[in-house]
């Protein structure tokens, strides 16, 4: 019969306690896991925020031919878009004469996965028909408004602003919580080595 285990004596020595993580440290820990995602998810959605793709009003293809009605209120500027700065477009206006057209100069901004440039503009001044024809049969061109490439410098700008400010808030609200939760700890240890 084996007799009974002897109860620990209080001099006896206690296996030590594991140190439960403090909520500030969590918190701080939370904080910067969520702030790597963000910079991850900026990062990957970087390239279609800053440039998107032109959103096109007509088919897109090689020796591109395409009618266009535009009404009063829609009166503006067209923009054609192309994979490359080779070709060039023209257009009939609804009263049967050559519309304005003004190619542009070749840039190193493109818009969307695909990479497409604005190579040419075409002032559209009266309502009606447009008869657009487009002469390349190596890239492709496709039809949009010109607001992707007119805003490109304002949006590039929030883009730059965004991408630093998120991450530095987050990086600086981790540090912010961790050294406030290890002062607090400092405290109260010499608050109770105080009292000893």
């Amino acid at each position: 019969m084996s007799s009974p285990s002897p109860s620990m004596s209080p001099g006896s020595p206690q296996a030590p306690r594991r140190r439960r993580l403090r909520d500030g440290y969590v918190a701080s820990l939370v904080s910067a896991v969520v702030t790597l995602v963000v910079f991850g998810v900026l990062l990957a959605l970087g390239p279609w925020v800053r440039h998107p793709a032109p959103d096109f009003i007509s088919e897109v293809g090689t020796n591109l031919e395409a009618q266009l009605k535009v009404d009063e209120e829609d009166l503006d500027v067209i923009g054609v878009y192309g994979l490359s700065f080779d070709g060039i477009c023209s257009f009939t206006t609804p009263s049967g004469t050559p519309g304005m057209s003004e190619r542009r100069h070749v840039r190193s901004v493109d818009y969307g996965a695909e990479e497409w440039h604005l190579v040419q503009t075409l002032e559209v001044t009266e309502s009606g028909t447009y008869d657009i024809s487009c002469d390349n049969r190596n890239t492709e061109f496709g039809l949009a408004s010109t607001y992707v490439a007119d805003s490109a410098g304002r949006r590039q700008f929030t883009w730059a602003i965004t991408w630093i400010t998120l991450p530095v808030l987050g990086l600086a609200t981790t540090v912010a919580i961790a050294v406030v939760t290890r002062r607090r700890d400092r405290q109260k240890k010499a608050a109770a080595s105080g009292r000893h």
